[in-house]
């Protein structure tokens, strides 16, 4: 029988207190470890690669993000793109969507019913919400995308971060990608739900809803203003 000891190493599992100061590995030693076999010792690479803070860092640690199945070794290698900062912004925006298979495919048809934001389904999305409030200039500069398995994770991102922070109104870009994606209901659901955390946003909802004929949309239009007015009375 396996022991739990043993169990968590074979999902990547390395204790906090090896700490990468301690290995003096040249570049090429850390990679190799982070295409290892052994998922410890992907973990281990995805560690000591934090001390590299470059491009050619983040591009091999997305890379091996893709592919990487072990709970442990992906959260070490998210850890560290995130320690990579503004770094890794752009490269993770760029692979929005594509990631894995947990993302919203359609519209869901049950309610979160929590007050908090939803978190995103999507890896890259999780990673760039732990980066902070100073990515949100990137983020809209991507939201005129027209790949929309992209968009659509980028939209979460934004209203995540937005809900979150709230430091600028980013209600127009919304609102303008809304009118450009206007007959997909997938997009317009998550822009709805964005609008949770944008008080500018009230009127709009109430003219969507009035507009609207989809009741899921509708319930969701109702659930963002129901968080909008919770807000507005703090």
């Amino acid at each position: 029988m396996i022991s739990k000891q043993e169990q968590l190493i074979n999902r990547g599992f390395l204790s906090d207190k090896i700490c990468s100061k301690v290995y003096n590995f040249s570049f090429d030693r850390k990679i190799m470890l982070l295409k290892s076999v052994i998922a410890s010792e992907r973990t281990l690479g995805a560690r000591l690669l934090k001390e590299n803070k470059t491009i050619i860092t983040v591009n091999y640690l997305i890379e091996a993000l893709k592919v990487e199945k072990k709970l442990y070794s992906k959260i070490e290698i998210c850890n560290t793109l995130i320690l990579l900062d503004k770094l890794s912004v752009l490269p993770l925006i760029n692979c929005l969507g594509t990631i894995g298979n947990n993302q919203h495919r359609k519209v869901p048809e049950n309610n979160f019913l929590k007050d908090s934001y939803p978190l995103p389904r999507d890896i890259a999305s999780r990673t760039l919400i732990r980066i902070g409030y100073n990515l949100m200039p990137d983020l809209l500069k991507g939201i005129k995308t027209a790949d929309k398995r992209v968009l659509s994770e980028l939209i979460d991102t934004i209203g995540h971060v937005n809900f979150k922070f709230k430091k600028e109104s980013v209600f127009e870009a919304l609102k303008t990608c809304y009118k450009n994606n206007n007959t997909d209901d997938l997009i317009k659901w998550k822009l709805i739900r964005a609008c949770s955390g944008i008080e500018e946003s009230e009127c709009f909802l109430i003219k969507l809803k009035v507009e609207l004929n989809n009741n899921r949309l509708k319930e969701e239009i109702e659930r963002s203003l129901q968080l909008i007015l919770k807000r507005k009375k703090k």
